[in-house]
């Protein structure tokens, strides 16, 4: 189940405020109550989970934040064949798989919404497998639960959208080059067509420019391009939902928090990238031996010896 954590105070760094945003909760002073929910990706081990959470802590106001790790088949962080178990297990989410995950996060968000009490709101954090498992989870949801839960999806394996839910706010982050749109249409219909999901002037997928160049990197919560949205995605939070004396933290803290932390499965990908540039360049070297070797067989069967005199 899910743990929290509250990040320390670091200096004066931390107490300077946000921006604020132009549209403003009626009431700030006495803003609703909310809980702050993530739920991961792949390949993390329970030690993975604490830097995600205090930089999601930290960019949303240093406010409380309750995981609900996602476990992994990885036994060590050089696991590859539990990589790819976790790989396979996401293609069977996509497919409407219910897994025990499923059931945990069910229980999960049924838990922040009794903390929050019947007005409140719990705002969802989803990253890779952890929102195809939030959208498994969403069909196990009461119509009055998802209306008291706001989505906010990275790089999400599934689209979430209140076309299909009735939540109260649904966002989905895609890098233009994340290699997960390769296996989520609904998101690459959306980038092709310019077609955006929701209602009025809410857009439901977003798509953003990369900010590193590589499609891996791009793909990782804490990495720039994500990260960008995610601050964003907090000075929205403490806008709407903190008092202005609750408004702690200063967003340019937060990258630099973001690069300190530790685990990013870039080897898993990069070994998965190798993998399959070595697959495609095999099949092209036997299409061209295959080419050759027709076009010998065409060539020596068409052959006419020139009669002798």
């Amino acid at each position: 189940m899910g743990k929290r954590r509250r990040p320390l105070l670091l200096g004066a760094a931390l107490l300077s405020l946000p921006a604020p945003l132009p549209h403003c909760h009626a009431s700030r002073l006495l803003p609703r109550r909310t809980r702050l929910t993530w739920v991961n990706g792949i390949a993390h081990l329970p030690r993975h989970m604490d830097d995600p959470t205090l930089v999601i802590s930290a960019a949303f106001g240093s406010v409380d934040v309750d995981y609900c790790h996602n476990p992994t088949s990885m036994t060590s962080e050089s696991d590859y064949l539990g990589f790819v178990k976790d790989g396979i297990q996401a293609g069977a989410h996509q497919r409407g798989k219910i897994t025990p995950e499923v059931d945990m996060l069910v229980e999960h968000l049924r838990d922040a919404l009794a903390q929050v009490g019947k007005y409140g709101r719990v705002i969802h954090i989803a990253h890779s497998q952890g929102s195809v498992i939030t959208w498994l989870a969403a069909k196990r949801l009461r119509k009055e639960e998802c209306k008291q839960i706001e989505i906010i999806s990275f790089g999400g394996a599934a689209t979430i959208c209140t076309s299909e839910f009735p939540f109260a706010r649904c966002i989905n982050y895609y890098a233009v080059n994340d290699p997960i749109l390769n296996v989520v249409p609904s998101a690459v219909k959306a980038l092709r067509s310019g077609f955006s999901f929701g209602s009025g002037l809410q857009s439901e997928i977003v798509f953003l420019a990369s900010r590193t160049g590589d499609p891996v990197t791009d793909h990782g919560l804490l990495n720039p391009t994500y990260l960008e949205a995610l601050v964003w995605e907090g000075q929205r939070y403490q806008s709407l939902y903190l008092s202005p004396l609750g408004q702690r933290v200063d967003s340019a803290f937060v990258a630099p928090l973001a690069s300190a932390a530790g685990w990013f499965p870039n080897f898993a990908y990069e070994t998965t990238r190798r993998f399959f540039v070595a697959l495609v360049r095999l099949f092209m070297m036997l299409r061209d031996l295959v080419g050759r070797a027709l076009q010998f067989r065409r060539d020596k069967e068409g052959y006419v010896p020139v009669p002798s005199l």
